[in-house]
């Protein structure tokens, strides 16, 4: 998927390449620097910024429908899409789908609208837990589109970035997060981590995992380049993973556990301990 201007409303640049620190055993990724200030409501702006994203949203579930697996014969897995879409060309790989993913995310953010952030992002955080579930794995892929929807969701909740710690356009005047966008997204949050903990379990890696050269980790890793043929061999590769998995939406957690606190409505309970 493309990111590029669109021809009315001007609103819509093309991403930058993420900045991005990588080692054997984490994968931390920065969002690019949003907007100064928010969308204004019912502007020309606003509208080509909700097309823009809807159209995309809507492209990606598509593709994902129409999704080929070396298994399924070039097939597609779900055989009713084959008959409709005609134009859309399915995912053969997650490498492919957390791409389109990364891109619309960046350009969510980008947007410095919380009104619309938050919902967008939990749509495309609920697309990722079925591809997720979907598709053969790639874990480096994977662990990255998370990691920047952990960044997102735990800044949107706290009102800043969690890396930078400056505040976020929007929220100078703004309540925050509703509850009910909290509680989709810890219902998302224990979704996730469980279908990455069961795809990875299934050992079904996506075939455009393992080939990649230490050319491409350099290019796609910020630098990162690794010894060895197969730096995650056995139960080196085994822990990688058990530490990727307890990371997955880590700082959101954190940020839901503080403010899904339950209120003072005048009850008192004995301490434990």
């Amino acid at each position: 998927m493309s990111v590029s201007p669109l021809p009315s409303g001007g609103f819509i640049p093309t991403p930058a390449p993420s900045s991005i620190t990588t080692s054997a055993t984490s994968t931390r990724s920065a969002l690019p620097h949003p907007r100064s200030q928010p969308l204004r409501p019912g502007g020309s702006k606003e509208s080509a910024f909700i097309r823009y994203v809807d159209d995309h949203l809507l492209k990606i579930q598509r593709r994902f429908a129409k999704r080929t697996t070396p298994a399924a014969n070039g097939q597609d897995i779900e055989r009713d899409a084959s008959t409709i879409w005609d134009d859309v060309q399915g995912y053969e790989s997650m490498r492919e789908a957390c791409k389109d993913v990364d891109e619309l995310l960046s350009v969510i953010w980008i947007s410095g609208t919380p009104s619309l952030q938050m919902p967008y992002l939990i749509n495309l955080a609920a697309f990722v837990t079925d591809m997720v579930a979907g598709m053969p794995t790639n874990p480096r892929q994977m662990f990255r589109v998370l990691e920047k929807l952990d960044h997102a969701f735990a800044s949107l909740l706290q009102g800043r970035d969690v890396d930078s710690g400056e505040r976020l356009p929007g929220f100078e005047n703004r309540r925050g997060v509703s509850g009910t966008e909290k509680v989709r997204v810890r219902s998302l949050v224990e979704r996730t981590r469980r279908s990455v903990m069961e795809s990875l379990k299934s050992g079904e890696l996506d075939d455009m995992y393992e080939p990649e050269t230490e050319a491409e980790d350099s290019e796609d890793d910020g630098g990162l380049i690794l010894d060895g043929d197969n730096p995650y061999a056995g139960r080196e590769l085994e822990e990688t993973w058990e530490m990727q998995i307890a990371r997955v939406y880590d700082r959101t957690v954190v940020e839901l556990g503080e403010s899904l606190e339950a209120p003072n409505i005048g009850i008192i309970t004995e301490g434990r301990g």
